[in-house]
């Protein structure tokens, strides 16, 4: 079975402060991406003792920690399966670079698991698993427009058609979500109006958009991340009709009509040793 995980983006992220259960309470326009990391799940045989992952990206440390793995285990004791899994990672989402690939992964995991033993679950169901192993698991197993707040477990979905081109830079280095949230926790964040965000993305009001657009973990990533700064400075400087950071970072993105101008950012970051990817807004999926 081939399942899909796909990336996010945050056009906003603001960061109200810290719960008492020690997560944060935020306030996103999340958007799901065609960027995405492809799992080739199957059963392996009734005699066989332990899961099998693996992932062709080696920088990816697979173990019992890997949230894929923890999906699989918070599975098999909810749901009562004995059987073990074989999944073959093809990774695209880059590593600690806020678009979610973990997550993304889990939750694929998640979906192929309900498949392949015929779960029927109800919608708390599915969320109460999915935020007990990440707060963005629970957006990526649907992969629909949505704005998220708590620390992940309200999604308000909404409509769209804007499939707009996107263009992804990542500097050489990335950063922990945690230790950006630890970071955050130490300053003053930038605070914005996601709603009014909202209204204009759907009114594909892209340049209102690029001004409404904030992120309130910019200034702890750049602390700990010095090239966020500069990277996103340079992108400004092709005058995109939006950019910013998504997550906590260290990924800076472009959203633009000029499909040409974002290939040749493209192109020019590429050369300069980043990480640069064009893709797109993914059309609205609502998997269950």
């Amino acid at each position: 079975m081939i399942e899909k995980a796909y990336a996010k983006l945050n056009l906003t992220l603001d960061c109200l402060g810290k719960r008492a259960d020690g997560f944060h309470d935020l306030i996103a326009l999340t958007l799901p991406l065609e960027l995405h990391d492809t799992l080739d799940i199957s059963l392996l045989p009734k005699s066989t003792i332990d899961d099998f992952v693996v992932c062709d990206d080696f920088s990816l440390k697979i173990s019992r920690y890997n949230l894929v793995h923890k999906m699989i285990e918070l599975c098999r004791e909810k749901y009562g399966f004995k059987e073990h899994l074989d999944i073959s990672i093809h990774k695209n989402i880059y590593l600690q670079a806020g678009l979610g690939g973990g997550s993304a992964d889990a939750a694929a995991t998640f979906r192929a698991i309900i498949k392949l033993f015929k779960l029927n679950l109800s919608k708390e169901d599915i969320k109460d698993t999915c935020l007990r192993i990440g707060s963005d698991v629970y957006f990526q197993f649907y992969n629909h427009s949505a704005i998220m707040k708590g620390r992940g477990e309200e999604l308000e979905f909404f409509e769209h058609n804007n499939l707009y081109n996107v263009l992804l830079i990542k500097p050489l280095f990335g950063n922990s979500t945690e230790v950006v949230f630890n970071e955050a926790d130490n300053h003053d964040l930038i605070h914005g109006d996601s709603y009014k965000a909202l209204e204009a993305f759907k009114n594909k009001d892209l340049e209102g958009l690029g001004k409404l657009t904030f992120n309130s973990l910019y200034n702890p990533a750049k602390i700990l991340e010095p090239n966020i700064e500069a990277v996103l400075n340079e992108l400004k400087s092709y005058n995109f009709e939006v950019c910013g950071m998504s997550g906590s970072g260290s990924t800076l993105y472009a959203i633009s009509t000029n499909l040409r101008l974002l290939k040749k950012a493209e192109k020019e970051f590429y050369h300069k040793g980043l990480r640069a990817d064009l893709t797109k807004i993914l059309a609205n999926k609502d998997n269950f």
